[in-house]
């Protein structure tokens, strides 16, 4: 049985039953910060915001919460924190690599957004599939002709 059936067998059989008791890894390019989450995804979503755009290089965030209770740091450490909006919200990257991880936010002690790149199956599982866009207005214009434009294989 190839890896996609059985990730997309693990997450139907859980969504199915309400469990939550999924368990989903990810990490850093080198491989440094690694984690599990454990528990129901929270609001999948694509922020377009000048700030998301600024800090990644894209045009585009992919966004996913889980439990806070749920994360487990089990690379060789946990990655740096940055205030992006001091005392608001603080980003964690790999300060070896820089891959962008996640992001918390203060007074929240309950949710952890992850960028759903940085899980190791972010492009099989389906309850990663963004479900809202965000900041819409701030999109870069061009971005809504992608829909139109050819699509090339690699």
């Amino acid at each position: 049985m190839s890896d996609t059936v059985v990730v997309a067998a693990v997450v139907t059989a859980a969504a199915a039953t309400g469990s939550g008791t999924e368990v989903r890894s990810g990490g850093c390019l080198c491989g440094k910060i690694r984690f599990t989450v454990t528990g129901p995804v929270d609001d999948p979503h694509v922020c377009n915001c000048e700030h998301c755009a600024k800090r990644s290089g894209a045009p585009f965030q992919w966004w996913v919460g889980f439990p806070m209770d749920g994360l487990k740091w089990t690379g060789e450490g946990e990655p740096t924190w940055y205030d992006t909006h001091p005392g608001k919200t603080a980003r964690g990257f790999c300060g070896g690599c820089g891959t962008h991880l996640a992001a918390r936010d203060y007074g929240d002690d309950t949710i952890i957004g992850f960028l759903a790149t940085a899980l190791d199956d972010y492009g099989t599982d389906p309850a990663l599939a963004p479900t809202n866009l965000n900041r819409v207005a701030e999109a870069a214009p061009w971005l809504a002709q992608c829909d139109t434009r050819p699509a090339t294989a690699g």
